[in-house]
Parts: C-alpha cells; structure tokens; sequence
C-alpha cells in the first residue's frame, strides 16, 4: 500500500556541504615567510567553509590539515589529493585511488573516492582528483591528455558506484568548453559550480540546493562550494 512521506520526513532530507580546495602548499605552506597565507587557508577551512566533506588539491600533509581543522581523512591521498570529511558526520565504507593514465609535467596524476553512509545509512561517493597543466621532456599535457583523463575517471566511476549517487570535485586544469569536462556533462554529471578551472559535479540523484565561491584566503585558488540534497527514494516514499 502507498502511505506519505512521514518516514521520509522523519528521516528528514540529506543535504551535505561539498567543497572543493587547491591548496596551493608549495607557497602556502612551504614557505616560511608565507605563514600567514598557511594560517588563513586554514582558518577559512575551519570557520568560514565548513564542510561536510571536502575534495583538496595540492595537499601534502592531510595530518596537518586535520590537526589543524579537525576533519578527518576519509580517502587515500595521491599525487598531493584527496578527501576529508566532518568527524562522525559520516561512516566511510570504502576509499581508494586510480592512476589516471593522464601524467603531465608534475607526475601521475589521480582520482581518488571516498564511499560514505550518513547516520540514517544513506551511501554516496565522493570522488577527487587534480589534472595535470604542464608538459616537459617526457609527457605532453594537453586537452587530449585531460580527456583521455576524464575518460578514464568517468569510467571508473561507473564501474565502482553501479547506480548509488556521486559527488566530483577537482582542479581540472581545463576550461570548462574544453573536452575533459564537457564529457562528465555528456556522461550524465550536472555542474553544481565552477570558478576558473575548480569545479563541482554531481549525479541526477541529487537537487542543487546552493552554490558559490569562497575567498581565497592565501591560496592561488578561490574554493568553490554546493549545498546538495539527495532526492528521496522510491522506498522512502512507499511501503509495500
């Protein structure tokens, strides 16, 4: 028989914080004489972006940023990126990372996942990444390595989640006309944000609830931000 959607609403709706980050840590960070770019950067994280969960890029040390911020790693980090999430905000049932066949001037490039389930056992993916920008002598980077990147990112990613919903965020390198993110719009992805080459994608799964752009704060990169809203299931709102 068919009831309301008192369950669901009992439940209540599950709306999540996404953010996505380039850290720019050789400056920032690397740096002594830039400790107040490290301090801001940090500083905004905890009190100004607040995530739920959050895609960094040019990340070398995730346990500073935890001592620092309080999120917790939830993804392995490779090639300076990966996922941090708020602390017993969610259960992480699975990470990862995957060459992306992509390398560039500053090495092998990445995408990285987190599998996360809320209190009310409601799963997604989180998935990161950060594309290459340079050539040298031994690998070319153009938009036909980015794409054969997103390529290869695209496919995974139906490979692992079947059909549950998914989050991307990343430092594409890539305008957004170019081929390489054009192909998560053409693979069924919406754009939840994007500001220079720093973007958010998610599945038709969810409902954009907001979006924006955050300060800087000593970065190279502005943070881009949504707010998502998972859209209730068919068997939240039926019972049979």
């Amino acid at each position: 028989f068919k009831t309301t959607s008192c369950e669901a609403e009992q439940r209540g709706p599950a709306t999540v914080k996404v953010v996505s980050y380039n850290l720019y840590w050789w400056n920032a960070f690397g740096l002594k004489e830039n400790g107040w770019k490290r301090d801001g950067i940090l500083q905004n994280i905890k009190s100004e972006l607040r995530p739920d969960t959050i895609g960094f890029q040019e990340c070398d040390s995730p346990e500073l940023l935890t001592g620092r911020t309080g999120l917790e790693v939830a993804s392995k980090f490779a090639g300076a990126q990966g996922i941090m999430v708020k602390p017993k905000k969610f259960r992480i049932l699975m990470a990862g990372s995957r060459d992306l066949e992509a390398t560039g001037k500053w090495g092998t490039r990445y995408m990285t996942w987190a599998k996360l389930e809320d209190r009310n056992e409601r799963r997604f993916w989180h998935f990161n990444t950060h594309w290459c920008v340079h050539s040298n002598a031994s690998h070319v980077c153009d938009e036909e390595t980015r794409y054969r990147g997103a390529k290869t990112m695209v496919k995974a990613i139906h490979e692992l989640v079947g059909s549950e919903p998914v989050i991307v965020t990343g430092d594409f390198n890539a305008e957004m006309d170019e081929r390489g993110p054009q192909h998560f719009l053409q693979s069924g992805f919406k754009l939840a944000v994007n500001e220079w080459v720093d973007s958010i994608f998610y599945s038709n799964d969810w409902e954009l609830v907001s979006q924006g752009t955050g300060s800087a704060a000593g970065s190279d990169h502005h943070p881009v931000y949504a707010e998502l809203r998972l859209k209730p299931s068919p068997s939240a709102l039926h019972v049979k």
